[in-house]
């Protein structure tokens, strides 16, 4: 086997031919190397039409409550209803005149004159997978429930893989991360998380671990925060050595870009901003505490750090290892313990702490904040399990920031949560109205892999939120 040494390395600092050549992929859970440089080319060749009107916001959190949060026991609580719709919980007074909220959200109701509160969300896909798809896209499933536990190259991508398209920032980050991974059933992967039909050049950075962790840092980003960036471009010079004796930069012109790819590529690692933000273990103690010593509290703290660095949407995401018992969001039993112990707290604790930390720095205008699940609870508990069932007939989302006209609820749901009474929301309402504050004209129509157009959502922005 061939091994290599460069300068001022040592015999422990030995390097494989094997294991420079990964730096000519850089594996990085999902994203190849050529994602992080093709984003550039393709934002100067994308024309996406501009308005005047267009929000002017610079990048965009999600922060993925899956599972299907309960909207009448969080945003949409009817106090006035039967005991087995209204639930356990009693209710608190907002910063928003007139609007209360559950009782254990009491941070979120300090924010409420700063968001828009959509009460009125629905779509016909009651399944996880499914109607994860739909809120991920702005799409329906087109194959059965089942189907939607698989990933698939046929699928819509991701919003955070369109707008790693045709919209990508400046970077240094990668354009769409995802943290700490993606959603999976059993054995599948979740459709919908990923660049699906615009191909693997689009998928996003998957941070891996447990954000949570002292010593946290990327898993799968060839990058340790104590090592020399310099040892990383003296191993990319070594694979240029190799790869000229036996002529393989002059051969092609896809072997000339996959090198000043990979040039590019070192550069995006080695970036300070990029080595501060994937490493938690440099934060300030103070500011950890501040969004909760939990995994999603973390993960909601990594997503801000990889907006610093320039990524143009992160998502974080509640997984079921959250908590000690491990609730989700997906209350079919023990809704109220669950949601009082165990989801609320953490949540309200994050946002809380995100949107505060905007603001102070004067970020909040220019980052968008999205609070989703797949869908929201039936109205009615289910008296034998003390829980809430699947119900996408109409649920609730929180937008911040980004261009959003905070200090409303629009959209109204019907006496007991169960369907909207007023203004309904689909999910390609949703999205077109992201990409509107995010300056992309949303039926702005694009090639996929097999050059195929598509259109990035077929809903309309919601205007009166903007």
């Amino acid at each position: 086997m061939l091994r290599l040494y460069g300068p001022a390395t040592s015999q422990k600092e030995a390097i494989h031919r094997r294991e420079m050549l990964r730096i000519g992929s850089l594996g990085m859970t999902g994203l190849s190397l050529p994602t992080l440089l093709h984003k550039n080319a393709c934002a100067a060749k994308s024309s996406v039409p501009k308005s005047s009107s267009f929000g002017q916001a610079k990048n965009c959190i999600v922060l993925f409550l899956s599972g299907g949060p309960a909207q009448l026991d969080t945003f949409d609580p009817k106090p006035d209803a039967p005991d087995d719709i209204r639930g356990e919980f009693k209710t608190i007074e907002t910063a928003l005149p007139g609007v209360r909220v559950s009782e254990h959200m009491p941070l979120t109701a300090q924010l409420l004159d700063r968001a828009a509160v959509i009460r009125s969300m629905t779509h016909h896909s009651p399944g996880h997978a499914d109607g994860g798809y739909v809120m991920f896209t702005g799409y329906p499933y087109e194959g059965t429930g089942a189907e939607a536990n698989f990933m698939n190259r046929t699928d819509h991508p991701h919003i955070g893989s369109a707008l790693a398209k045709v919209s990508p920032g400046p970077g240094p980050m990668v354009p769409f991360v995802m943290i700490p991974r993606r959603l999976d059933a059993g054995s599948g992967r979740r459709a919908g998380q990923w660049g699906g039909r615009l191909g693997g050049k689009f998928d996003p950075l998957q941070t891996g671990g447990d954000p949570n962790q002292d010593d946290f840092k990327l898993d799968h980003l060839p990058l340790v925060a104590n090592r020399s960036a310099g040892i990383l471009r003296r191993r990319k010079q070594l694979v240029d050595q190799v790869n000229r004796q036996i002529g393989f930069l002059e051969k092609t012109a896809a072997a000339r870009s996959l090198a000043q790819n990979q040039e590019k590529a070192l550069d995006v690692i080695s970036s300070s901003a990029v080595r501060q933000a994937v490493d938690l273990s440099t934060a300030d103690p103070s500011e950890r505490e501040r969004y909760g010593r939990n995994l999603f509290g973390q993960s909601v703290l990594l997503a801000k750090r990889m907006v610093d660095a320039g990524a143009r949407l992160s998502q974080a995401t509640w997984l079921r290892t959250q908590g000690e018992k491990g609730y989700a969001w997906d209350s079919h039993s023990e809704n109220f313990e669950a949601l009082r112990e165990d989801l609320i707290p953490a949540y309200d604790q994050a946002v809380y702490a995100l949107v505060n930390d905007l603001e102070e720095r004067g970020q909040l205008d220019e980052t968008l904040v999205i609070v989703a699940g797949e869908f929201g609870r039936t109205p009615r508990v289910t008296l034998r399990t003390v829980g809430r069932e699947h119900w996408s007939n109409c649920f609730s989302v929180m937008l911040l920031g980004g261009g959003i006209r905070g200090g409303q609820v629009y959209g109204a749901s019907d006496k007991i949560a169960g369907y909207p009474a007023s203004d309904p929301v689909s999910p390609a309402d949703l999205m077109a109205t992201i990409y509107h504050c995010l300056g992309v004209e949303a039926h702005h129509e694009v090639l996929d892999q097999n050059d195929r157009p598509m259109r990035l959502a077929e809903g309309k922005p919601i205007t009166a939120l903007i």
